[in-house]
């Protein structure tokens, strides 16, 4: 059984501050320190998406404080969750182009305006993908215990649901040998609420 080198060494995280108008300052600094930033020449369009979503979230917060409201607040909620959808896809760019140079990971994920996880205690459970007995099955293993929610890809970029699992285990069958998959999961927290994706982790299945 052959397994990847798939522990990232430097993460991406994304801490949302909880208050809206905390939360626009954030994504600004972030679409400030991005645009013209060489490292991201690539993530232009998506830049200017975010920049446009947020100017969208930016006019329905203000007009949900005005006397009255102008907005509705489930409709400004569509538009930060927009956003916040926005800034998981090019955290996990920027992750792709930090993990292609090992050396300038840090660095990269500083200039993007985003921030570096924190060393995790040695011997903590990863989140890995492993080829499995059978041909064209994959083994993963999810960090944290419990329920997960699982889905794949292969591009990166399109994902297919997988079905959940109440461990942090699982087999996912019939890939075709080969070719490249990504897999993200993510934990179901008490109370029916979820965490973030997890960071893709990319096999080669045989």
């Amino acid at each position: 059984m052959t397994s990847t080198n798939l522990v990232k060494r430097v993460t991406v995280v994304l801490n949302f501050p909880k208050v809206i108008s905390s939360f626009i300052v954030f994504v600004n600094a972030i679409i400030l320190a991005m645009k013209n930033n060489p490292y991201f020449v690539s993530l232009a369009d998506k830049i200017t998406k975010l920049s446009d979503d947020l100017s969208s979230l930016e006019e329905l917060e203000a007009a949900c404080n005005t006397t009255p409201p102008t907005a509705s607040v489930e409709t400004r909620n569509v538009a930060l969750g927009r956003v916040q959808d926005d800034l998981r896809t090019l955290r996990n760019d920027v992750q792709n182009i930090a993990d292609a140079d090992p050396t300038n990971a840090q660095s990269i994920i500083v200039s993007s305006g985003m921030s570096v996880k924190k060393s995790t205690i040695h011997g903590k459970q990863q989140n890995t993908a492993e080829n499995g007995v059978e041909e064209g099955s994959v083994d993963l293993t999810a960090e944290g215990s419990g329920a997960h929610e699982w889905r794949m890809s292969t591009d990166g970029e399109s994902w297919t649901a997988l079905p959940a699992t109440l461990t942090s285990k699982v087999t996912v069958s019939e890939l075709t040998p080969g070719m490249v998959y990504y897999f993200q999961n993510r934990r179901i927290l008490p109370n029916h609420e979820k965490s973030e994706w997890s960071q893709a982790i990319k096999i080669r299945v045989q």
